[in-house]
């Protein structure tokens, strides 16, 4: 599917369809179900609005998928030939109403499935488009996009923010001894470790080869100094079955967000060289800022 479909129809994967929103859309469509209907006994069945139910179709199978489209497309079906009833539209044949019946539930039918596979594609190729596929974590590109947007509320509501950069020490040589599958294995376990160690607010990503980050929203530099050393903890821990490997990891807290998010990653890449030349295995954290000198606090683990 092309990437211009994808970026098009992108903005509505998004949307979360809560309880509140869902019960919204079904009163709009079946209201307008509804109205077709009256409108239909009205005039008389004069009038031939058949391809306006589609848009109730459209929509509940998008954000239903295939069992909510067809459950809309038997209602707006049957509401149409009730309203041919009510009008006291007249036929030549007894069997013409019920084929009109039968193909108007075939037309609905089909649209509410095409459309709602049509979503699935949808979520599979921005799944591909956004995500690691060996980790299952989000890829670089989706970790600028939510760093930007979350820079961007952390300098409008004055909010403290920390990015977090990981790096895999002696990965190549555990690929080199034990296989490329062996280290496949510490990818996944580093992901795991790390994911399981941090908020559910906070957002870590494979950027690629042994690299991960993590965005760490509303996080102090006393918050920051905690999490480092959970997360270096928990991730070393996991990687202490795939001996010689270790994790580096620079946390750069941020009190204001005054620059660009990929600024912001390179403070933290930059900390976690630093680590990597003068204590690997351990964690770095300290706070970026156009102070001469950044508060700084250093915790070695391992």
């Amino acid at each position: 599917m092309g990437d211009q479909m994808l970026g098009k129809l992108e903005p509505l994967l998004r949307i979360k369809w809560t309880g509140r929103r869902r019960f919204a859309v079904w009163s709009i469509c079946v209201s307008v179900i509804v109205l077709l209907f009256a409108f239909r006994v009205a005039t008389d069945a004069e009038f031939a609005l058949a391809s306006v139910a589609l848009f109730a179709v459209l929509v509940i199978g998008w954000i239903e998928g295939k069992k909510g489209g067809l459950v809309i497309a038997v209602l707006a079906a049957a509401m149409w030939d009730l309203g041919d009833y009510f009008a006291g539209r007249q036929f030549s044949s007894d069997w013409i109403p019920l084929a009109n019946a039968a193909t108007r539930i075939l037309t609905y039918g089909v649209v509410a499935i095409l459309i709602a596979e049509l979503r699935q594609q949808l979520v599979r190729e921005h799944k591909r488009a956004t995500h690691d596929v060996l980790t299952g974590l989000i890829n670089r590109r989706a970790f600028v996009e939510a760093g930007a947007t979350e820079s961007a509320r952390a300098r409008r509501y004055r909010h403290s923010l920390a990015v977090a950069f990981l790096d895999l020490d002696n990965f190549k040589q555990l690929n080199d001894t034990h296989g490329h599958q062996t280290g496949d294995n510490a990818l996944r376990a580093a992901a795991l470790a790390a994911s399981a160690a941090l908020r559910n607010s906070d957002i870590v990503a494979r950027l690629g080869g042994d690299e991960f980050a993590i965005l760490l929203p509303e996080t102090s530099f006393a918050a920051a100094q905690e999490v480092g050393e959970k997360l270096s903890k928990a991730v070393n821990g996991a990687l202490s079955i795939f001996p010689p490997v270790a994790c580096s990891i620079g946390v750069a807290c941020f009190e204001k967000s005054d620059r660009q998010f990929s600024e912001m990653l390179q403070a933290a890449d930059e900390l976690m060289y630093e680590v990597k030349a003068n204590c690997k295995g351990s964690v770095l954290v300290a706070v970026v800022s156009a102070l001469p000198q950044a508060k700084r606090g250093h915790k070695h683990v391992g």
